[in-house]
């Protein structure tokens, strides 16, 4: 979703082919941009391209769940409200496929617990229905998050509880439920631990925790890895590092190779400093119970020409956090990472609240989205290449939500989209990358006097030359579809 409490909407698309080169690019789009819709009212809103003929605006309203419908081109045709069983049920999450989306909710009713799944058309028309849970239990008391699989025929919900997490696993299919049940696990603190989660094609969920000093000796750290098939399918795994701290954990299912794929970043200190990074990659079968990664290092001369400094002066990148982690059809990944900082300002003065604590009458915090480095690695995790594209972003007070960047994959290179400084009147740019790590810059647009603002970060692909990018100004949603002619 795409405000501070939407949900976790995934898109999944098809992985960076690394064997052509790069062809001359294209400069030429086409833009198009919808009216007006209104979200003042919004908890949260969606956007489900490309079922059917059509482009559905969801609006989630607390109580009331709405449904704008478009064609293609933006003309609208219709609005369509949805009703349940109770008016104060919770919308768990939706997943859209080609000729219809499924809405997951919860609800009680008399001291029973449900959780239902329906499927509605490209007119947001139910079609199907089924109940996942019906019993007098305690599995609603805290609220699902949701997940699917690649090709979005498995759902996953998880909770944590008392000492474990609840999952729920769904065929998007069959409209069913494979297991639900309470993991409880003695090595895993699943509100302290936890980092990453995903459920593959096959229906496979693993799950991925930092267990620091796990082995109990000094200078050890440990990513634990739990994969889950059933209540009874239950194995651990363990990648540990000597003298590293592991950070900034990416989890990612190769479903080309078979194969899961951990990456992220080492330091010698704190998560803020980053002196290498790794990737380890095992079949979905058979993942070892323990392994140690080897990671790479960045050079002294690397670091000398990020910074522009003296080679020796700096032996750590700071600041770095990873974006995307992209799977080559080779096996191999491209490890995407951002400099992001933010900084609080403190005003003068201050007020005191109902219980004693201070608050700030005025205050600013600052977001700075940088520079980013792209970190290519052969399937065995050996570097391949590595890339710095320089950029600069600058807002406060928004949450950070015009900045960064969209990922925009296609069968023979990259594009990261973004906007060049946050204000009204203002440069979409967009850096094109090769299988091999050549890019050039481009100019995609320019809003001014169109009353856009970008929200590159929420953007959807839709079209292996098209994505849909909403813009947002003073509660008022366009949505804008970029295609590359």
């Amino acid at each position: 979703m795409m405000c501070n409490t939407r949900f976790q909407s995934y898109f999944c698309f098809s992985v960076l082919l690394l064997i052509l080169p790069c062809c001359g690019v294209l400069s030429a789009q086409k833009v198009t941009v919808s009216n007006e819709i209104n979200v003042r009212t919004n908890y949260a809103y969606d956007i489900l391209p490309n079922i059917g003929e059509n482009i559905l605006f969801y609006h989630d309203r607390g109580s009331e769940h709405v449904f704008e419908i478009y064609d293609q081109n933006f003309r609208y045709k219709r609005t369509k409200e949805l009703f349940f069983e109770k008016k104060n049920a919770i919308v768990l999450g939706v997943t859209a496929q080609e000729e219809y989306f499924s809405m997951v909710y919860s609800y009680k009713d008399e001291g029973i617990s449900y959780i239902r799944i329906n499927r509605y058309d490209a007119f947001a028309e139910l079609i199907d229905s089924s109940t996942l849970i019906s019993e007098k239990s305690k599995i609603l008391k805290t609220k699902h998050r949701f997940i699917h699989s690649d090709d979005k025929s498995k759902i996953l919900l998880f909770a944590p509880s008392d000492g474990g997490v609840n999952l729920l696993l769904i065929d998007n299919i069959s409209l069913r439920l494979i297991f639900g049940f309470t993991l409880i696990h003695k090595d895993f603190n699943f509100k302290e631990d936890f980092k990453k989660i995903l459920v593959n094609n096959n229906g496979e969920v693993f799950i991925a925790g930092k267990k620091d000093n796990y082995f109990n000796r000094k200078n050890k750290d440990a990513v634990m890895c739990l994969k889950i098939t059933g209540p009874d399918g239950i194995s651990t795994h363990v990648i540990h590092s000597d003298e590293l701290m592991i950070h900034n954990l990416m989890l990612a299912y190769d479903p080309i190779n078979d194969r899961i794929i951990f990456s992220g970043l080492v330091g010698k200190s704190d998560d803020a400093s980053s002196s290498g990074y790794f990737m380890q990659s095992f079949s979905g079968s058979a993942i070892p119970v323990e392994s140690k990664i080897n990671p790479n290092f960045f050079s002294l001369d690397f670091l000398s020409e990020f910074y522009g400094k003296k080679p020796g002066k700096v032996k750590e990148l700071t600041g770095f956090s990873c974006r995307d982690m992209v799977i080559r059809k080779d096996g191999g990944v491209i490890l995407i990472t951002e400099l992001q900082k933010q900084f609080t300002r403190r005003a003068p003065m201050t007020t005191t609240g109902r219980f004693g604590e201070f608050i700030s009458t005025r205050g600013f915090i600052d977001y700075y989205h940088e520079d980013i480095i792209l970190l290519a690695m052969y399937p065995d995790g050996r570097e391949h290449w590595k890339r710095i594209l320089f950029k600069k972003q600058f807002s406060q007070d928004d949450d950070g939500i015009f900045s960064s960047y969209f990922l925009f994959k296609t069968p023979s290179r990259m594009r990261l989209v973004y906007n060049d400084e946050i204000k009204n009147n203002n440069t979409v740019s967009e850096y094109v990358i090769d299988p091999v790590g050549n890019y050039e810059r481009n100019s995609v647009l320019s809003t001014e006097y169109q009353n856009l603002k970008l929200r590159f970060r929420d953007a959807i692909q839709i079209a292996p030359n098209s994505i849909i990018v909403p813009s947002e100004k003073s509660f008022k949603i366009n949505m804008v579809r970029i295609d590359y002619n």
